[in-house]
């Protein structure tokens, strides 16, 4: 029974139009899509970073933030804990605590150690 649809699905998938077949050059192969490079964004290994960076975070969209000019996501398992904006001091806070603040507060610093886009740990630094 899969064979069948698959067959099926196979002999239904994205065939070139008569009108698009008789272009010259054209091909019965569509490209893929690309992720849409919103102007300024650099290659994609500028987007996936790693490493340690240090300073101001900022606010994007749900889950994702920057910390400087570097932009990052948060997981439900990155280690964030607190020096008392975030959450309360040396104790771990959530990722919505962390969305949270950061819609409403700025001036907040923390380290934040990314691998492959995604913040592995972010550590607020006290204001003192």
């Amino acid at each position: 029974m899969s064979l069948l649809v698959t067959g099926a699905l196979f002999a239904t998938a994205c065939q070139p139009s008569d009108a698009d077949a008789s272009k010259p050059g054209s091909s019965s192969s569509t490209p893929a899509a690309s992720p849409s490079s919103g102007g300024d964004e650099g290659p994609e290994e500028s987007r996936s970073a790693n490493g340690t960076f240090s300073g101001e975070l900022a606010y994007l969209a749900p889950g994702k933030h920057t910390v400087g000019n570097q932009g990052f996501f948060v997981a439900d398992d990155t280690k964030i804990i607190g020096a008392g904006r975030i959450c309360d001091a040396n104790t771990a806070c959530t990722p919505d605590q962390l969305d949270t603040v950061l819609k409403n507060d700025n001036g907040i610093v923390a380290t934040v150690v990314i691998k492959d886009g995604i913040a592995t740990s972010i550590d607020e630094q006290s204001a003192d």
